[in-house]
């Protein structure tokens, strides 16, 4: 595909994507929980069913399982949730200014565990660096993974940020997801957000 061709269509996106979030935060809290790569909405739904003083997006870049997502939010009758197909990184980028992130949950995210992939891992430098702007001051980053060598070494890139640091919490809220249900077993950790406004 042509560079302009490609601009284009990033340009395209981006405009819908903020259409969109204008659409579903307009009645919306300034402060939200954000769910990235949230599959099927199992977690989300749930989380929202037990949190109605929270406003809660979940994203994907899968559509089918927002379709599935979208089923469980209508069936369980909430208005504090919505559901977007981004990229994480998109999203971000065009999160309203006045919007802060407030919980933040990463389940169980793809770990690319082949050496020439790890590249492609959500839990990098700038993933963090763009997430501490998007969050309020203290916002928690909660991970979850089922995969002992991402879990490590996602550890490790949050421990050396300076916008970060690990917290000694515990987990706020427990619903099985469907990754976690097919999991051996699984690792968490909690990090705060250590960036004053």
């Amino acid at each position: 595909m042509p560079i302009e061709e490609a601009r284009i269509i990033d340009s395209n996106r981006r405009q819908e994507l903020k259409t969109q979030l204008d659409e579903c935060l307009r009645e919306a809290p300034k402060s939200i929980t954000l769910e990235i790569g949230c599959g099927h909405g199992h977690f989300l739904v749930a989380y929202a069913a037990a949190h109605p003083q929270e406003y809660c997006i979940g994203v994907d870049i899968i559509e089918d399982r927002l379709v599935r997502a979208e089923r469980k939010l209508r069936r369980a009758e909430l208005t504090n949730v919505s559901f977007v197909r981004a990229d994480a990184m998109m999203l971000l980028e065009t999160l309203p200014k006045a919007v802060r992130l407030n919980c933040i949950f990463v389940l169980f995210p793809d770990p690319w565990p082949k050496r020439k992939h790890h590249k492609n891992r959500l839990i990098c430098p700038d993933f963090l660096n763009i997430l501490a702007k998007k969050a309020d001051f203290g916002a928690k980053l909660h991970f979850r993974t089922d995969h002992d060598p991402y879990f490590q070494k996602a550890r490790e890139v949050v421990a050396e940020h300076s916008d970060w640091e690990l917290a000694d919490a515990t987990w706020p809220f427990e619903c099985e997801t469907v990754f976690q249900e097919r999991a051996e077993s699984h690792q968490s950790w909690i990090a705060q957000n250590v960036v004053k406004p």
